[in-house]
C-alpha cells in the first residue's frame, strides 16, 4: 500500500487552503469560519464518501456516518485524525497516486482536497445534520410508485394463530392464506410506496403493524380495514413488535446516517408514549423478551442493547458483534438469546449474566434472520446464500443446511411447532419449508 501523506502537490494545497483560510477569515469571526468550514466538509463526506461507508455499506469496514466511527476507523485503522490531515488516512487516500484511492472511481479537485485537509487540521468538528442524505426529507405523498417488477421480501410475520403470513412484496402487503393453500390471498393491502422494511402481528391476532418509509399504517384483521396511521418518522421503520399486552407498538426509525431511536405507541389512540435514542445507526431488529418486560434491540453500532418497557431506559449492553448485528431471537423460555451479525457470527448469550455461551460460525454471509420457535436447543438461521441452517445452542457450527431458496433471504418466520418455516426473498418469492429442510412450495408476488 502506498500512502503518499501530505507531500503530494503540497505547495499547491497549502496554498489554497491558505486561500480558504483568508476568505473564511475575513468575516472576522472565526466561529462562523469553522462553521463554514466543518459544513464543507460535511458535504464532501456526503456527497463523496458517506454512500460507501455507512452502517449497510461499510467498504472497507469503515462508516464513516458518525465522527467517533471516523476515530474507530476500518480495515486500514483510523480514518480521522483531529488536527493532524498529513496523517489521517481519510486525508491521504483522496491524493491522485493514492494506493487504495478514494472515491475510487472519481478525483476529487485540489481545492476540496484542501478544504478538508483544513477541516482536519482544525479539530474536524462534526455536523450530523449536514451529513444526512437530502433523502431524509422527501414527503412519502410526494414519492412516486416503485418499479413493478421491484418486490423484495424485507419482511413478513405470521399470525398467532399460524394460518396467515403477511408478506411485503415490495411496497404492496400480502396476506397469504395458509389453512388454504389453493385459496387466493386473504388481503392486498396499499398504502406504502417505498419497499415495506418491517411487520408485526399483534398477540391477540387483532392488529397488523406494517412499516415503510417514514411511516407505519394499522389494519384491523377482522376484516383488513385501516385501523390508523403513525406517520412523520424520521425514516425507514427498520423494525417493530407489539408488546405481549397488546397495549403497544415499538417501532425503530431513523434518518440515513443518524442515531436509531426505538418509541412506544398507544395502541388505542396511537399517541407516543416513551422514546429514546436506542443505537448509534440503524436499528436492525427488535424482539421482546416473554416476560413481556424488556425490549432487545440490534444495533449498526455492533451492540445488542437490553430496554425497560416500563421506562424505557437501558438495563443491560452487550458488545455482540464485530459488524452490526443483523438479527435477535429469544429462546422461548427467556433464558438465552441468539444473535445474527454481518460478520457471519451466530451467537448465543445468557440473558441475565450476558455471558457468551457459544459462538456458531461457519454462514457464509450475513446471518439476516434467526427463527428459536420452540424451547429446545434447536434454532434455524436465513444467510445471503438463500439456504436455511439449523443451528444448535452448544454446537459451533451449523448441524444442517437446508435446500436454497432462488434469491438472498432477508427474514424468517416459524410455526409455534417449528414445523413449518417461511423466508422473504430479494426475488420477491415467500419459500416455506418443512422440518426435513425442504422447500415444499413459494408464495409468489401478487399483482396489486
Amino acid at each position: 500500500m502506498k500512502c503518499p501523506g501530505h507531500k503530494l502537490s503540497s505547495s499547491r494545497l497549502a496554498k489554497l487552503a491558505l486561500a480558504i483560510a483568508a476568505a473564511l477569515s475575513g468575516t472576522g469571526h472565526a466561529e462562523a469560519r469553522d462553521a463554514a468550514l466543518a459544513q464543507r466538509a460535511m458535504h464532501l463526506l456526503r456527497d463523496h464518501c458517506v454512500r460507501c461507508h455507512n452502517t449497510k455499506k461499510t467498504k472497507g469496514d469503515l462508516n464513516l456516518t458518525a465522527r467517533a466511527l471516523a476515530l474507530k476507523g476500518g480495515g486500514e485503522g483510523s480514518a480521522l485524525l483531529p488536527g493532524q490531515a498529513a496523517e489521517s488516512h481519510m486525508f491521504q487516500f483522496l491524493h491522485p497516486d493514492s494506493d487504495p484511492h478514494m472515491p475510487p472511481k472519481k478525483q476529487l479537485s485540489d481545492e476540496q482536497i484542501a478544504a478538508l485537509g483544513q477541516w482536519i487540521d482544525a479539530g474536524a468538528e462534526w455536523l450530523p445534520s449536514e451529513l444526512v442524505i437530502e433523502a431524509k426529507l422527501l414527503d412519502p405523498a410526494a414519492l412516486g410508485q416503485l418499479p413493478g417488477d421491484y418486490r423484495p421480501v424485507f419482511a413478513l410475520a405470521l399470525s398467532p394463530d399460524d394460518k396467515q403470513l403477511a408478506a411485503g412484496h415490495g411496497s404492496l402487503v400480502t396476506v397469504h392464506n395458509l389453512a388454504e393453500k389453493d385459496k387466493p390471498p386473504l388481503a392486498k393491502l396499499t398504502g406504502h410506496r417505498d419497499a415495506v422494511q418491517s411487520i408485526a402481528w399483534s398477540p391477540d391476532g387483532k392488529r397488523l403493524a406494517t412499516g415503510g418509509f417514514r411511516k407505519v399504517l394499522l389494519w384491523n384483521t377482522a376484516d383488513w380495514s385501516p385501523a390508523g396511521e403513525i406517520s412523520d418518522l424520521p425514516g425507514r421503520v427498520s423494525a417493530m413488535v407489539f408488546t405481549a399486552s397488546n397495549t403497544a407498538l415499538a417501532t425503530a426509525s431513523n434518518a440515513p446516517g443518524q442515531a436509531g431511536g426505538i418509541a412506544l405507541w398507544n395502541i388505542a389512540d396511537l399517541a407516543r408514549g416513551l422514546a429514546w435514542q436506542a443505537h448509534d445507526g440503524t436499528v436492525f431488529d427488535l424482539a421482546i423478551a416473554p416476560d413481556g418486560e424488556t425490549l432487545a434491540s440490534a444495533g449498526a453500532d455492533k451492540l445488542v442493547r437490553f430496554w425497560s418497557l416500563a421506562k424505557g431506559e437501558q438495563v443491560m449492553q452487550i458488545e455482540a458483534h464485530t459488524a452490526p448485528v443483523l438479527s435477535l431471537a429469544y429462546k422461548p423460555d427467556g433464558a438465552l438469546l441468539a444473535s445474527g451479525g454481518a460478520d457471519k457470527e451466530l451467537k448465543i448469550w445468557d440473558t441475565k449474566t450476558r455471558e457468551q455461551k457459544n459462538l456458531v460460525t461457519g454462514h457464509p454471509g450475513n446471518v439476516a434472520a434467526i427463527a428459536w420457535p420452540e424451547k429446545k436447543a434447536e434454532l434455524i438461521t436465513a444467510s445471503d446464500d438463500g439456504a436455511l441452517r439449523l443451528c444448535n445452542e452448544t454446537s459451533k457450527s451449523p448441524g444442517k443446511t437446508w435446500a436454497k431458496a432462488g434469491g438472498l433471504l432477508h427474514c424468517l418466520a416459524a410455526t409455534a411447532d417449528g414445523k413449518l418455516l417461511y423466508g422473504g426473498a430479494d426475488n420477491g418469492r415467500v419459500y416455506a419449508w418443512d422440518r426435513t429442510g425442504k422447500i415444499t412450495h413459494t408464495l409468489e408476488s401478487p399483482k396489486p
